[in-house]
């Protein structure tokens, strides 16, 4: 288990998170939802052991997360930011393998894991151009590629992914795909948590729902306990209607139309 215990952090006298319990259990996805400055990144960085100026204490499998060695925690955790900073002209190849270098795996072995990714996430088509050249869409997918082919392989102890909006730049179909890999890999021993924006994204595909606002965890379980009218207009400060798919009962989540015709208008005058 991945467990974030009491986390709090400030800046100056702002809390940017306060007392902040959160769990990613293996085979799960959780999703954190919350409007912008919830917090939301603050806590994804901290618990990736990327901020260490907070309160509070990280564990993954029973261990502090200040325990491990750099290598010894990039083959347990990988983490995938919103976005990449990589300015060499690698291919979509070299990118994906670049993961591959936090073990002691054989060569022979690194090279089925990053084909095997690449196929997943459908990459492999474009595995030999200059990922410099590619769409916000498709450098997404190569990201996902590579911290895929940093956890992947076979082990006795669980992996996890820190995912910070990972389909920002994709259009619908691609987030659908997306979020169905996520799944999928969930049953290879591996928790994963995603900030989500879309809602209805979240509610499909998520185990868990992690509700912030202003810095704190204001709601988690599952998207039906959530997700319900009142939570989500005093966190978003937006009026929404609930609709239910009659086949599988999954909460579905608009603007209210009144709400967006009066946003429009106040952002335009």
């Amino acid at each position: 288990m991945y467990e974030a215990i009491d986390i709090s952090l400030r800046a100056g006298q702002k809390h940017i998170l306060k007392n902040v319990f959160l769990s990613i259990q293996p085979g799960h996805l959780v999703a954190i939802v919350g409007p912008n400055g919830a917090g939301k990144s603050s806590l994804l960085k901290i618990i990736s052991n990327e901020k260490q100026d907070y309160c509070g204490n990280v564990v993954i499998n029973g261990t502090w997360i200040t325990s491990y060695k750099t290598k010894e925690l990039s083959a347990i955790r990988a983490v995938m930011a919103q976005h990449s900073n990589l300015q060499f002209a690698f291919s979509v190849r070299q990118v994906v393998a670049l993961a591959r270098h936090a073990h002691r795996s054989s060569s022979d072995e690194n090279h089925i894991i990053v084909e095997e990714v690449m196929d997943i996430t459908g990459v492999s088509k474009f595995a030999e151009r200059n990922y410099l050249t590619l769409s916000g869409g498709e450098k997404q997918r190569v990201q996902f590629a590579r911290v895929l082919a940093q956890v992947w392989g076979e082990t006795l102890y669980p992996r996890y992914i820190l995912l910070d909006e990972p389909t920002s730049s994709m259009d619908i179909a691609q987030q659908q795909s997306m979020f169905g890999i996520i799944k999928k890999i969930c049953s290879r021993n591996i928790g994963v948590l995603a900030i989500v924006h879309d809602l209805n994204l979240a509610v499909q595909f998520a185990d868990q729902i992690c509700m912030m606002r202003n810095g704190e965890v204001i709601e988690s379980g599952h998207a039906h306990e959530v997700f319900t009218k009142n939570n989500i207009e005093k966190t978003f400060y937006c009026k929404v209607n609930i609709f239910y798919d009659p086949c599988t009962n999954c909460p579905f989540i608009i603007p209210d139309a009144e709400q967006a015709s009066f946003n429009r208008i106040a952002i335009t005058t």
